[in-house]
């Protein structure tokens, strides 16, 4: 999986929407506690109204920890 499938699979799962929140994340990755991904995850990433990341961060984040 590369990037762009992560951006594409997380856009389709919002509905086309470029951000996401840490629930709606946690939810799509299968987490039960979402503190928990959010901390393993999301923590070094900019937040846009205390609350949404943006799609593409997070996939970069994640290829990040692949490699």
């Amino acid at each position: 999986m590369n990037k762009q499938e992560i951006v594409r699979n997380f856009e389709q799962a919002t509905k086309g929407q470029s951000f996401i929140t840490a629930s709606q994340f946690a939810r799509l990755m299968g987490c039960s506690n979402v503190d928990k991904c959010k901390n393993k995850f999301l923590s070094n990433l900019e937040r846009v109204d205390k609350k949404y990341y943006f799609i593409p961060d997070i996939a970069k984040a994640l290829m990040d920890r692949v490699s």
